[in-house]
C-alpha cells in the first residue's frame, strides 16, 4: 500500500452503537478512499427482497419511517433502494470495480451475513466493532424510545430475529471467518479503547490492515458533508437525517474522551438483560482485540 501498488478493500462489521459510523467518518479521511455505508441493511430493511427474511410486524415498522424520510430533501445523495436485492449488493456494490482507488471501506451490520454466509464479498479484509454491553444497550435502548416505541430493546431484538441480541450474530460470523479460511485473523477495534488511544488504535488498524495511515484520521470537520461521497441509498441518508440516529457521530471533530461505565443501578431492565446475556460473547472478542 505504501506505494500504491495495489488496492486495499476493508469490510468493518458492526452492531447499532458501536461507534461505527464515527469510525466510518474518520475512514472518510484516508487518502484516495471510496466509501460504501451499509449495503446489506439496506437489503435488509428496505431493498425489494426485504420481505423474505424480516417478520411482518418489524416490517410494518419501518413504514412510518420510511413514508415519513421521503419529505427529507436530499437533492441526488444516494442510491435507489430498490436497486439493493443481495445479488446486487454483493456483485456489482461490493466486489464491482473501483478504479484509480487505493483503499474501498465499506461499513455494515453483521446480522444480515452472518445468517447467510455466502454474501461474503470476495477480496476483502475483515475487521469487527465491540463495545462494552453495558454502554452499548444503553445507548440502544435510548434511540428506541426517541421513536416511541412501546416495546423494551430485548422485545424489538426477538422481533427482529436477532440472535443473542445481535451480539451472537456478531460472533458468528466473527468464527466463521476464521474456520471457513476467509480472514484467518480478523481485526477487532474496541469502542473504549479507540476513545481512549485512538492515535494508537489507528496506526496499528492501519498497519495491520496495509493501510497508509495519515494524521488526518485523528480530527475532521463536523457535520454530514462527507455523507456526499459515500456509496449509500437515498433512503438510509434520508432516515438518518429524519431520526438523527447518528447526529452525535456526524458532530464529531475527533473520537471523543471516553464515557464512564454506566451504573447496574441506573440502567434499565431490558438493558440490563441484554447486558448479562451477551457479556461472555464480548469477552471471547475482546480477548482478541486490536492493541496498539
Amino acid at each position: 500500500m505504501e506505494n500504491g501498488s495495489h488496492q486495499v478493500r476493508v469490510m468493518l462489521w458492526s452492531m447499532p452503537r458501536t461507534l461505527s459510523t464515527a469510525f466510518t467518518k474518520c475512514m472518510s479521511h484516508l487518502d484516495n478512499v471510496s466509501v460504501i455505508s451499509e449495503p446489506y441493511t439496506c437489503a435488509m430493511m428496505y431493498g425489494p427482497e426485504s420481505q423474505l427474511i424480516m417478520q411482518k410486524k418489524s416490517k410494518d415498522a419501518f413504514e412510518n419511517l420510511k413514508d415519513a424520510s421521503k419529505m427529507i430533501s436530499l437533492h441526488d445523495v444516494g442510491l435507489d433502494q430498490n436497486l439493493y436485492t443481495f445479488k446486487w449488493v454483493k456483485e456489482s456494490l461490493l466486489e464491482g470495480d473501483y478504479p484509480g482507488k487505493d483503499i474501498v471501506f465499506c461499513k455494515d451490520m453483521s446480522q444480515p451475513v452472518s445468517v447467510n454466509h455466502s454474501l461474503i464479498p470476495k477480496g476483502y479484509r475483515h475487521a469487527f466493532m465491540i463495545r462494552h454491553p453495558l454502554k452499548l444497550y444503553k445507548s440502544w435502548s435510548k434511540v428506541l424510545l426517541g421513536y416511541g416505541t412501546t416495546q423494551s430493546l430485548d422485545e424489538v431484538l426477538d422481533i427482529g430475529g436477532a440472535k443473542g441480541y445481535a451480539y451472537a450474530d456478531h460472533l458468528e460470523l466473527y468464527e466463521y471467518l476464521i474456520s471457513s479460511g476467509i480472514e484467518p485473523d480478523p481485526v477487532i477495534i474496541d469502542a473504549d479503547e479507540l476513545q481512549s488511544n485512538p492515535e494508537g488504535i489507528l496506526r496499528k488498524f492501519c498497519q495491520t490492515l496495509d493501510i497508509k495511515y495519515t494524521d488526518k484520521l485523528l480530527s475532521w470537520e463536523a457535520g454530514d458533508g462527507v455523507v456526499k461521497d459515500w456509496v449509500a441509498s437515498k433512503i438510509q441518508l434520508q432516515c438518518n437525517k429524519l431520526t438523527k440516529v447518528y447526529q452525535n457521530a456526524f458532530d464529531s471533530t475527533c473520537f471523543k474522551k471516553l464515557d464512564p461505565m454506566p451504573l447496574r443501578s441506573e440502567l434499565e431492565k431490558c438493558v440490563l438483560k441484554c447486558a448479562d446475556e451477551t457479556m461472555p460473547i464480548y469477552m471471547k472478542m475482546f480477548e482478541k482485540r486490536l492493541r496498539p
